[in-house]
């Protein structure tokens, strides 16, 4: 056990009877504990305080709690940490931190030898978050002897982790209304929904720092809820993308190689929204109302600029980030939509569907297929999109609706 007092630089003796009685238990079953006082300052005269750090396995995995105390109040924090089956000589030196439950990243973290922490924030006031990580993770690095951390969260969490920069080597983001400051590295993406909003996204109007990159995810919405929603879900995946910027993110910050430049619009690469001509269709929602600058549109519907994935490259539907209410009393729908293509000439005709039907724009479905390779093959070569995802497309293909 180590013990750090709350005046920093002063350290008490690491043997304690505590850790005396530990040390007749064999390594696997003897949890690891590490109690920690320091100050935690953020905005405002409110200050919090880390009081306790511990791990103790839990099965295959090691489960984590900490304690901050936030105004004279308590909080907890808990988490697991997850080690991967196949780590370097010693054990993993390297840490993915997380703040929601994903399997779409976890996994590859830990076949690449990464360990990964995931932390439930849920507790802690988004104030008190950035700097509750700063200082824990500050201690995490020694306590895991972990030599290079990196950080994955959205939203609020997000912006907790770009105000915790110093603390991580690397961060991808997701839907953050913040940059991390250099010299951490960051990959920051957004997708379709973020420009819908009550309050929309505002955009930037230069690129990327050197510390970080930009990719849009265009057609792709975060929320799949389909509750009170007029028109059919927006389900496409970002898992394919947010996998190979997290291969990108974890060579740029392990081996200084360069990540693929950034794809998203700057604030003069967006229209006003009033101004996109949607397709006339009966099936298609309108977009909200309100003064907003939103991403130019082709004439399916479809999102022009950013990282296109090949289910957008090759689209089956239009796809976007927003949808409309079945009750205009009810709760809004915060899912995106997906208006599908008609199959034929006269299926399109019959519902006077202006869109290019499937066998319009496809002929057959084995062009479907071989082009679907050929567009997820080039994204590979990019290193926008690992192999394993590519041929995942094209499997899907292979089903498609014509």
């Amino acid at each position: 056990m180590s013990r750090i007092n709350g005046k920093r630089g002063e350290a008490s003796s690491p043997i304690c009877a505590k850790s005396r009685a530990g040390s007749k238990r064999t390594r696997a079953q003897r949890a690891k504990s590490i109690t920690l006082i320091a100050s935690l300052a953020f905005a405002g005269a409110a200050y919090a305080e880390l009081m306790k750090f511990e791990t103790r396995p839990e099965g295959p995995n090691e489960a984590v709690s900490a304690t901050v105390k936030l105004d004279g109040a308590p909080y907890e924090i808990a988490g697991t940490l997850s080690k991967p089956a196949q780590s370097p000589s010693g054990g993993a030196k390297s840490i993915l931190i997380e703040t929601q439950p994903s399997e779409d990243v976890k996994p590859l973290a830990l076949e690449r030898g990464l360990a990964v922490l995931k932390l439930d924030f849920a507790k802690l006031p988004d104030t008190a978050k950035a700097p509750a990580l700063r200082d824990l993770l500050g201690h995490l690095r020694g306590a895991l002897k972990m030599k290079r951390v990196l950080g994955r969260a959205q939203g609020a969490d997000a912006d907790a982790m770009s105000g915790a920069a110093s603390a991580f080597d690397g961060l991808l983001l997701h839907d953050a209304s913040r940059e991390p400051a250099a010299p951490a590295r960051f990959i920051a993406t957004w997708g379709a929904d973020a420009y819908w909003r009550e309050k929309p996204r505002i955009e930037f109007t230069k690129g990327a720092p050197s510390n970080g990159r930009r990719f849009y995810l265009p057609g792709i919405a975060s929320s799949t809820s389909a509750t009170n929603c007029v028109a059919p879900i927006n389900a496409r995946a970002s898992a394919p993308a947010l996998r190979a910027l997290f291969v990108a993110l974890d060579e740029w910050t392990a081996k200084s190689v360069a990540p693929p430049a950034s794809r998203a619009p700057l604030d003069a690469d967006l229209a006003p929204a009033q101004d996109l001509k949607w397709p006339k269709i009966p099936a298609f929602p309108l977009p909200p109302e309100g003064l907003r600058r939103a991403p130019t549109i082709d004439a399916d519907g479809n999102e022009i600029a950013g990282l296109r994935l090949p289910d957008l490259a090759l689209p089956v539907a239009a796809f976007t980030g927003f949808n409309g209410r079945t009750d205009k009393k009810g709760p809004p729908c915060v899912a995106g939509a997906a208006i599908p293509f008609a199959t034929t000439k006269a299926d399109r005709e019959k519902n006077a569907d202006p869109r290019p039907s499937l066998i319009e724009r496809y002929g057959s479905r084995a062009y479907f297929v071989a082009t679907m390779r050929i567009v997820a093959d080039k994204l590979v070569k990019e290193r926008l999109l690992l192999q394993k995802d590519a041929d995942a497309y094209v499997a899907a293909a292979r089903s498609a609706p014509f």
